[in-house]
């Protein structure tokens, strides 16, 4: 792993039953690059994306983020609070991801507040 990398991903894979859903996929994002998964439904996308996350435990593989390995649960708020500033998922339907009855400024706040809890009169 380089020291320029941010996010390494090492033949990850996730079963569900007799289904693999994830089979060795890797890749690796460098610090301030980005990355887009494409592929057509039931591909892996949302699984692959799970497990960045910490949200799915992969069967197999590695997910390193800033060189520390992500393979372990997140115990305690404050862990899982770390792990969140790290990888986020950004779903791509509004619609279904923001309550119509919350402000776009609530909605910017409440990560802020979360993650930086003494920035409250700078946010």
């Amino acid at each position: 792993m380089s020291e320029h990398d941010a996010l390494r991903v090492e033949s990850l894979r996730k079963s569900f039953g007799a289904h693999v859903a994830v089979d060795d996929v890797s890749f690796t994002v460098r610090q301030g690059g980005s990355l887009a998964i494409v592929g057509e439904s039931g591909s892996g996308k949302t699984t692959t994306a799970r497990m960045l996350a910490g949200l799915e435990r992969p069967d197999a593989g590695r997910i390193l983020v800033g060189g520390r390995d992500r393979a372990g649960a997140a115990r305690g708020r404050a862990a899982r609070l770390a792990r969140a500033r790290e990888i986020q998922m950004v779903f791509q339907d509004p619609y279904l991801s923001l309550d119509p009855r919350v402000t776009v400024a609530a909605c910017v706040e409440e990560p802020l507040r979360l993650h930086f809890p003494h920035a409250r009169a700078a946010a």
